[in-house]
Parts: structure tokens; sequence; C-alpha cells
């Protein structure tokens, strides 16, 4: 490279400037020993930083304040000038890959110090950041951006408002150079910068909700195979295409353009019968691409009915090909095995190299490829997604929830535009429908929550946008809680002193006496080894509640307190061995009285009894969760918990409403905010969560682990949707299903309830749509009729009772049937005399 002399350019000041300069580097080189990135230099590395600046410029102003609009410009262009040709022969004669060109990284760590200080314009670091990466390649503005990645915050502190206009030209200038298919990550890593580095400035986010209408899917509209072409492609998709005999697939490709048109309407209208020919749903496939850019088309009844068409005959075919598939694996076990050997041999890549190319290929000679490959089928299914929650958004029952914003984006409302009744039945099931057929393939389940958690989170980000993107920022701490928090850390981080005599201990001071055989005998006192009665902690208690209630001074009072702890606790340990079924009278910690108390004779000598007393006709031997789906909403659940209240433990569910009247936080239900519920769901938190409509909740993973450390069984209510969540979880339980009776019988129990006309159809219809999910094989294990005595038969006989339960039970399909008449009550008959 040739060599670069810095020139004063004939101004003294700048051959001034350039000499600090020098020496400030020189100075960074014995203060940063490392060749690395980190870490940054700071103002205390430097000394009589602005003193020295002012001797370059010859001026004897000391305060940056003092000077005048004039005179800081010509400041700012001398240290500019001289900066600029230090940089410039810094990257002239180091190249990026050596250890040296750390003193590029001192030089932006300087500049930083001085713009922070106003002692030089807050954007000359970014302009020479700007530059660099213009000389750089993309293995060196990796390098440049890990600088800028490790200053983000160092450059958002101070002036930002002069940097970043620079910053996001730079950003977007680097995006552009990069290929989004085979540096993905790099991409993905600026796009995550800027998001951090602009976030909160509505100068980085789409107000008004404009659609990216120039990314445009082209595909040929008019594709169409000669019959005698034969440039084709050597793939194996008869399993896996939905094609029909070859004489049908020929005679479909002859005709003129009308007809194959006519042909491929009349093929939407039946994709609920039977899958569509890859070559007719080629152009309605692409079609969705329009939609999917813009989805403001479908307020266009015809484009919005064309669309609907589209997906259901997409979604059909999909279907098909999955069902081919898992045909085919079960029929072609030994070459499966051979793909995933062939799959694992791949599996050590570069990730570089398998990036993933955002611009589909959509030549007709590909079609029935991409179709057949599962990644992109998903990818097609989230985009239909997240056109299913920009329609549902539009519902009248989702407008009314925006009626409470004060000062509304409308920009991003669509307030002309309202969703039917009709539509929003179709666009529902639909939604269902696609989370359905994502839940299948490898690992399935967990792609499709994957899915349901950041289009929710996605849900979030939209609201604050119609809110006009409101300051999130959290206020400044008072000062008085800070230094209270400190305080209180503090105390409880430190370590306590031991007392030299724990509290009830025995004292050893005599073993410091030279006389071994009086020390070893005094060892050997019963005191010391046996365990002290527990009438002997009776009297203590009692003295320190004395002095508790009056005491001399603060200092006995406390003393008191911890003799007090210490005694009871002493006592607890040694009445669990005798009177442990005393514990449950127990209502006040501060109140074990009861277990000095003798035992009645009934509860000493029949402790059988006891168990009958609270509820319990025999042990139960399958302990796992209990989750029940009731289509009845009846109360069988409390029942069971009421009943049996040293058992079974219900599960409160989180939900974001304010509670009712007569509700308790921690029994009912768990009261909390909605930032708190979404970070919970976002952490992976609940088995189960549903954040649409008025039932927003969650059941939370750790409530029922901690029901089942305390050796209790958890019984939850949910519906089908939520129990389906619980078993793509893999989370161990007994499902239950209350099976409503007749029709007739089952709308007089609800006009019982005393509940109107309205909430009894629907909740006949609830039960009529639970009951048609109910013939998934295996999936509840025991299906019980709308009575209580049924479902304790099963929850205590159906796994021990052996032969008679078996004999007493009907199966179906994997499923216990447990019913209230008939052999139901055999069944409850064999499990009470067992």
């Amino acid at each position: 490279m040739p060599a670069t002399l810095v020139d004063s350019h004939g101004i003294e000041a700048v051959a001034n400037a350039s000499i600090l300069l020098k020496e400030l580097l020189e100075r960074a080189d014995s203060v940063k020993q490392t060749s690395s990135i980190e870490p940054p230099l700071v103002e205390s590395d430097f000394d009589n930083l602005q003193s020295r600046l002012n001797d370059v410029y010859g001026s004897q102003a000391a305060n940056v304040e003092d000077l005048s609009e004039t005179q800081r410009t010509q400041r700012f262009a001398i240290i500019e000038t001289a900066v600029r040709d230090t940089f410039r022969s810094l990257i002239a004669t180091i190249p990026i890959e050596s250890p040296h060109f750390v003193k590029v990284w001192n030089l932006f760590d300087i500049l930083s110090i001085l713009s922070d200080n106003e002692l030089c314009d807050p954007a000359l670091m970014c302009w020479l950041v700007e530059e660099l990466l213009d000389s750089q390649t993309i293995a060196g503005c990796r390098k440049v951006f890990d600088f800028l990645e490790s200053r983000r915050e160092r450059i958002r502190a101070k002036h930002f408002k002069q940097k970043r206009l620079v910053m996001l030209r730079m950003c977007n200038e680097l995006l552009r150079r990069m290929s989004r298919a085979s540096e993905a990550a790099f991409c993905g890593k600026i796009s995550i910068f800027m998001s951090q580095t602009f976030f909160g400035d509505k100068s980085s986010v789409n107000l008004r909700g404009e659609y990216h209408v120039e990314n445009v899917t082209i595909f040929d509209r008019d594709a169409v195979k000669a019959d005698g072409e034969a440039d084709k492609m050597d793939v194996d998709m008869d399993a896996t295409t939905p094609s029909d005999k070859p004489s049908e697939r020929s005679n479909d490709r002859r005709g003129d353009k009308q007809d194959r048109s006519r042909k491929s309407k009349a093929n939407a209208v039946e994709v609920k019968k039977k899958p569509l020919d890859p070559e007719a749903l080629y152009p309605i496939f692409w079609s969705l691409q329009e939609s999917f850019n813009q989805p403001k088309r479908l307020f266009e009844p015809s484009q919005f009915a064309s669309f609907k068409s589209g997906l259901e005959a997409t979604m059909t075919t999909f279907c098909y090909i999955q069902q081919s598939r898992t045909k085919e694996k079960q029929e072609r076990p030994v070459e499966e095995a051979r793909q995933a050997l062939k799959r694992k041999r791949s599996d050590g890549e570069d990730a570089l190299t398998s990036g993933f190319n955002p611009k589909y290929l959509t030549s007709p000679d590909l079609f029935k490829l991409e179709i057949s490959d599962l990644a992109f089928r998903r990818n097609i299914l989230i985009q239909a997604l997240i056109v299913m929650d920009f329609l549902l958004s539009l519902s009248p029952k989702a407008k009314e929830k925006l009626a409470t914003i004060t000062n509304p984006n409308k920009s991003v409302i669509y307030a002309e535009y309202k969703l039917s009744e009709e539509d929003f039945t179709w666009v529902t099931k639909m939604k269902e429908d696609i989370k359905a057929y994502l839940k299948t393939g490898p690992e399935g389940p967990h792609f499709c929550r994957l899915v349901e958690t950041v289009l929710s989170r996605d849900k979030n980000w939209v609201r604050w946008k119609i809110e006009n993107c409101p300051s999130i920022e959290l206020p400044s701490l008072d000062p008085e809680i800070f230094v209270a928090a400190r305080a209180s850390a503090a105390k409880l981080a430190t370590t306590k002193r031991l007392r030299p005599t724990p509290m009830g201990s025995l004292s050893l001071d005599f073993l410091d006496q030279d006389d071994e055989a009086k020390n070893l005998e005094k060892l050997k006192d019963c005191q010391r080894y046996r365990i002290p009665a527990l009438d002997s902690f009776k009297r203590g208690i009692a003295e320190d509640e004395l002095e508790i209630d009056m005491p001399a001074n603060n200092e006995s009072k406390n003393a008191a307190i911890e003799g007090k702890a210490s005694k009871s606790w002493r006592a607890l340990r040694i009445a669990s061995k005798s009177k442990l079924v005393a514990f449950d009278k127990i209502e006040d910690d501060d109140k074990i009285d009861v277990v000095f108390e003798d035992l009645p004779a009934e509860d000493a000598d029949e402790p059988e009894e006891e168990e009958l007393t609270n509820g319990e006709t025999r042990p139960l031997d399958d302990r796992r969760p209990i989750i029940i789906v009731d289509s009845t909403a009846s109360s069988f659940a409390k029942d069971l918990i009421t009943q049996h209240p040293r058992t079974f433990t219900k599960v409160a569910v989180h939900v974001t409403r304010a509670p009712a009247e007569g509700e308790v936080n921690g029994h009912d239900y768990h009261f909390v905010n909605t930032q708190a519920f979404n970070m919970m769901r976002d952490s992976d938190h609940f088995l189960e969560f549903s954040d649409e409509g008025d039932d927003i909740h969650g059941t939370s993973r750790k409530v029922v682990d901690a029901i089942t450390d305390n050796d209790r069984v958890a019984v939850m209510e949910m519906n089908y949707e939520g129990a389906q969540q619980v078993k793509d979880n893999g989370f161990d339980a007994r499902f239950v299903f209350i099976q409503p009776p007749a029709a007739e019988a089952f709308e007089v129990q609800l006009k019982e309830r005393n509940l109107t006309e309205e909430q009894i159809q629907q909740a006949i219809k609830s039960a009529e749509e639970a009951a048609e999910k109910v013939q998934s094989a295996g999936f509840y294990d025991a299906l019980i009729s709308a009575e209580y005595r049924a479902l304790e038969s099963f929850v205590f006989g159906a796994e021990t009772n052996g032969a008679e339960e078996a004999e007493s039970s009907q199966t179906h399909r994997g499923e216990t049937r447990v019913n209230g008449e008939g052999d139901g009550d055999v069944a409850m008959e064999d499990a009470t005399a067992s």
C-alpha cells in the first residue's frame, strides 16, 4: 500500500491537532495492551483532555459553553480535518486482519469521548465508521459491526439525535450489500441492531401501516406444458402429489386457455372433496402471494372470495401430501433410514451455506418439488396465519376493544371495513385447521407452539402502534426507594455472625479443662444424647409468649421471639414422630398448643377412621394430575376437591382481569397484569393458555408442580383446545371427558340453573361440538357420563380394581368408558367394596 503522509493543509491548528491525536493514540496503546475491541477506552484514561485541546486551538476559553457558534464550528472543522487525515493514514497502512488495527478502534473510542464532551461533531465517529464499512469486504464489515454492537449503548447515551440519521443510512447501505440468502445471519444481526438502537423512535416505526408492495412474486399465470415436451425433471413425486392417472394428466394439458381457466375454477369449488392436480393448483397457489403481500386487497368481496377458495384448495392439497408422506414412511422404512443417515452426515455443513432464500422459485417445473417440502409448506401456512390474525383484528368484537383508546392511529385501524359474521366463522375455522396441520410432522407441536407465541407477541406490537407508539421507558426510580432496596439487599447478603452458644444447645466450655476423664463423663450425660420430652418445651414456650406480650425492653422481646421460634421448631420435630395427625389441627403457626394435648382414643387407636372422615374411601395409586374436559358445565371437579380435600387440589389459573367480588388471589385465580402474563407466556411457563377474546388465562406449570410436590393431586378444568395444548407439551396427566346427557335432559338441567335461553343454546352447542371431538382415538383416558359417582369411581378405582373394574367398564379405541347407570353402577359398587 502506498504510504500516506499527514498534511497540515497549511493550518497550524490542524498540525497541532494531528500531533495531539498521535499522543492520545500512544497513550491508548499503553492503557489498552490488547488487540481486541474490548475493553473500551474511557475519559479517565486521558489527562486534561479539554485543556490540551484548548492549547491546540490557541484559545483561552476553558468551557465550550463560552464559545460562540462560529468558534465552535471552527473548532469542529479543525479536529475533523486532523481526525480524517489520521484515520485515512491508519486504514491505508494497516489491514483489518492485523492486530495493529486496534489503533482504529482506539481512535473511535477517543472520538466518542470527545463527542460526549461536545469537543467535536457528535456524528464524526459515525461518519468514519460509515467510510470504513464502504472500504471493507463482507468479512471486514463483520468485524466493524462487532465494534458497533459493543458500543451501541455508548452511541445512544448522548447526542443520538445528531447520530441517528447517519446510523440509519449506514445500516441500510450495509443491508443492500448483503445477500439475504447466503448472509442471512449477518442480515439478522443488522436488523436486531437497528431495532435495539432506534427502539422508541417513531422514525423507525411504520406508523402508516404501509405494505412492501414492491416485493411482487412473479409466476407464469398461463404456464402449460406441451404434449411432447421432454424436459421433464426426474423427481419421484408419484406418492406425494395428488395427481390422477397419466392419461388424465395429459388430457388436462389439452385444450385452450379458457378451458383450463374453467377447469381451475371448477376444481377450486371442489377442493373439499378431492385435492387439485398440481398444474391446476399452480396459479391458484401463487396468487395467494398477492393477498399475503397486501392484505388490504381482501377488503374487496371478490378478492376475499378468491382468497378463501385458493387457501382451501391449498390446505386440501397440503393435507393430502402429508397423508401420503405418512403412508410412504410406513411402507418404506429402509429407504427412510437411509435418508435419515444421509441427512445426519450433512448436518456438519457450514450454517452460512444453508441459508434460506426469501425469494420463491416459481417455475412450474419446480412446483411439485416445492409443495413436497415440509419446510416450504410450513412457511406458506405461517404467512396465512398472519393474514388470519389481521382479518380477526377487523371483527366487531376486536374493534370494540379499540374504542377505549383516546387518540388512536387511524392509519392502521381500518375503520371502513368490518369482518362479517360469516367471514369471521370461516377465518376462525381456517386458523384452527392451519394450526392443526402445523402440529403434524417432525416436532410439530413444538413448532406450532413457537409460531403461536411469536404471533401472540406480535399482537402487542400492533396494539402499541395503534396507540401511536407511547413511550415505554420506565420512570426514574425514587432515590428513597433505591436506598431502601440497597440497604435491604445488603442486609440479606451480609454474613451473620454465629452465636458462641447456639440457642437451646448445651455448653461445651468444660472441654477446656485438662481433666480428660471428667470431660468424658460429662459428655456421657443423658441430656446430651437423649431426645427431650415433648412436654419439656411447653413451659418454655409459654414463658416466651408472656415476655412477648409484656416485655421488659426491646432486647428481651427480641430474645423471646427467637427463643419461642427455636423451641416451637424443636417441639414440632419431636411431635412429628408420634403426633403427626395433630398437625392438621394447627390453624396458626404461632399457636402449636394442640401438639401438647393427648390424642383422643379414636385418633390414637384407629387412624383408618381419620382417613374416612376426610372423604377418602381408599388409597389413590395413580397420583398424576387430572384434567377434566367438562362439556356440561357441572361442578364435578369442585365436588371431587370438596369431598377429598387431603388428596385433590384445584389449580388456580393466571388471568389478566381484575378480581370479582369474593374472589381470592392465589385461591380462585392468580391475578396478574398483561405485561406479567405476556412474560410468562413468552418464557413458556404455561402448560396451556388462551390470549384471545375475553377468556385470557394460562395454567402455570410451576403451580401444578407445587401441588404435586405437596403430595396432592392437581385437578384442572379446561376445554378441548387447552387439553390438546397440554398433550402437545408432553405433560403426563389423566384426561377425563364429562359427556352430556341426552339433549332433552340436558336442556332441563340447564333451565334448573336459571340460565337465559341464549346461554342454554350456547351450552348445548358447545356440548355438541365437544362430543364430536371425543371421536379422536386414545385422547381421553376415560369418558364419564354426567354423574359424579362415575367420576369418583374412575379416579379411585379405574386403575386398581383389576378384572372386576374391567368388566364394569367399556373400552372403545383405547378409552375407558365409566357410565353413571347400568354397568357404571356396578363399577361404583365394586370400587366401594374394594
